[in-house]
């Protein structure tokens, strides 16, 4: 059935919006809905500063683009990769006639929330997409005509999206061109920052001409593995996200046989390319070489689990990289044509959580909207349901939760019908459940229905080669654009750090000592903040009242303990052991 004959369209609809108009009445939009769906502050602050390319490649490229975007009533809207505007830049005028669209940042655009409009359906089909003026699914947006781009990530993931809007009345005909050209340069800059001690670039292209322009082809390597390339590669060579870290270099060139400087190369698809290699920058050795991935076999056991629709539940300290590491397993799964679907079960209202997951049907409770909602659970339907810090969820709501694992059926709030939901389940806590189990707040048997597999992630503190891992998270930071890198003194200080708060706080860290540095700049101990300033080593005379003050402090409390002494708890037991001999 067509959109038109389930709710009449003003216009002709070219193919790719016939399929997205279907999806908004699938997700109980109405034409004349007047909703503007947006965030809070506090978590649109968390969105920008998880998505730095928008600061470090996005930004850069708006300031050279401003001239344009003066000249005439548009603006360029960025987007994080569910939608939710980030940053909007342009013409003065028109920004303030936008604000009655939403456009303004924390608005929410995904099609979920607005229907069919550029950014939204974007994200929706992974590539370019134009809606003017009545194709837009919103009656209230039909006064724009929106141009968007996804803008992918070297690894294959979609960072968020690059969108032109200008009045209906008045569109910019060369605003796909405009857009495309911005995002493949952003996805050209990316890429190239990839470079590093282990990772090398190949450049291709038809034309040896376009070798080193924002057009050329680019594939990452390690050795001869794989790990990553920028869009134009992605097409030409029809690769995703599941591809990277899986193909060799003599999959892709059989019989290559590569130089330093040009050359070229004949390709498995028939095809011959003018191609160029980029050597690391340099070959650590020794105490700095590149570390291998701590999780790499749990990885792979926990992605068996996950395409084998068996529930995975990830366990860790705060910021070590839970939801990370579940976008990284759906990313390579058999689930990843549906959608990843998150939900903070510690972060939603109490009230509010059993509404969000299994959605509701109109008028089903106060302030509910008029429309209806679908539900966290209906749309992982086919993909991904991540539920994280699950040992916050309510007790009451376990039991509904355990019905709907169990069945795979779904009722909405208020509704007497079920529907039918397929997806893989990834759960992540940093508390203890089965604790949590023994002090009767967490249901047994739900325990065992969301931890058919566990993968533990441990904290930072436990890490070996830390050293070689701030190296690389430095440069995926962009250091090599800027010409910025870390002193081995500030390496090693960094290093032995306990960072309570892992990856997240040690990402945080670098991203700050990144802005404060001008380009070019050796980031020296003179640089660091106070608080990561080494000081001089306590005497042996005051290690142990330090140790049992941070022991009375912590309640006992032998890791934490440690924590605040910034040594591992081993270390801290034998201490006090051989004081008690």
């Amino acid at each position: 059935m067509s959109p038109r004959a389930l709710s009449p369209a003003p216009v002709e609809l070219p193919c790719q919006l016939a399929g997205s108009w279907q999806r908004s009445l699938s997700y109980g939009l109405a034409r004349d809905d007047d909703a503007q769906p947006w965030v809070a502050t506090s978590l649109l602050k968390d969105a920008r500063a998880e998505n730095g390319w928008v600061k470090h490649l996005a930004a850069p490229l708006l300031t050279q683009l401003r001239p344009q975007l003066n000249n005439h009533p548009s603006i360029m809207v960025l987007s994080d990769a569910s939608g939710l505007v980030l940053e909007t830049h342009g013409n003065h005028d028109f920004l303030q006639k936008a604000q009655r669209y939403a456009l303004a940042p924390g608005n929410l655009w995904g099609e979920p929330a607005r229907g069919t409009n550029a950014i939204g359906t974007a994200l929706a089909l992974q590539r370019p997409c134009e809606v003017a003026g009545s194709e837009h699914y919103l009656s209230r947006n039909a006064g724009l005509f929106c141009s968007a781009s996804p803008v992918f990530r070297p690894d294959g993931q979609i960072a968020g999206v690059l969108d032109l809007s200008t009045p209906a009345q008045a569109p910019r005909r060369d605003a796909a061109a405009l857009v495309r050209r911005a995002v493949c340069q952003m996805e050209h800059q990316w890429t190239t920052s990839a470079l590093g001690a282990d990772r090398w670039l190949l450049s291709l292209h038809h034309s040896v001409s376009v070798l080193g322009s924002a057009q050329e082809l680019l594939l990452i390597f390690s050795d001869e593995t794989l790990l990553g390339a920028n869009k134009l590669a992605m097409d030409e060579f029809g690769l995703s996200a599941g591809h990277f870290g899986a193909l060799s270099l003599h999959t892709l060139f059989p019989g290559a046989g590569l130089q330093p400087g040009e050359t070229t190369l004949a390709a498995s698809n028939n095809r011959r390319y003018y191609a160029r290699q980029t050597l690391p920058e340099r070959r650590y050795i020794g105490r700095g070489a590149p570390c291998p991935d701590p999780l790499a076999a749990e990885k792979e056991k926990a992605l068996r689990i996950v395409n084998a629709g068996i529930a995975l539940c990830i366990t860790g300290e705060t910021g070590s990289g839970k939801e990370f590491l579940a976008r990284e397993l759906y990313a390579r799964s058999q689930w990843q044509s549906g959608n990843f679907v998150a939900i903070n079960c510690a972060a939603l209202p109490e009230h509010l959580i059993e509404s969000e997951l299994f959605g509701y049907v109109p008028g089903a409770f106060t302030g509910a909207s008029a429309k209806g909602y679908i539900g966290k659970c209906r749309e992982a339907d086919g993909g991904v349901l991540f539920l994280d810090e699950i040992g916050d969820m309510p007790l009451a709501l376990q039991t509904r939760l355990l019905r709907v694992l169990q069945e795979k059926k779904v009722t909405p709030l208020g509704a007497n019908t079920q529907h039918d939901v397929r997806f893989a389940l990834i759960c992540a806590t940093h508390q203890n459940l089965a604790a949590r189990v023994q002090a009767g707040t967490f249901r047994e048997d739900l325990l065992y229905r969301i931890q058919e597999f566990q993968l533990r992630i441990p904290p930072l503190r436990e890490w070996q080669h830390i050293d070689s891992f701030i190296r690389k998270l430095w440069l995926e930071l962009g250091a090599t654009r800027r010409g910025l890198s870390l002193s081995e003194e500030v390496i090693t200080t960094l290093a032995s750090r306990a960072w309570p708060g892992n990856v997240r706080q040690l990402l945080s860290q670098l991203r700050v000592l990144m802005a404060l540095a001008e380009d070019g700049d050796r980031i020296t101990l003179a640089d660091l903040p106070a608080e990561l300033t080494p000081v001089q080593k306590a005497t042996a005379a005051d290690e142990p009242q330090d140790e049992q003050r941070a022991i009375a402090e912590a309640q006992g409390n032998m890791s934490l303990a440690a924590k605040k002494l910034g040594i591992s708890r081993s270390t801290l037991y034998r201490r006090v052991v051989k004081r008690q001999r």
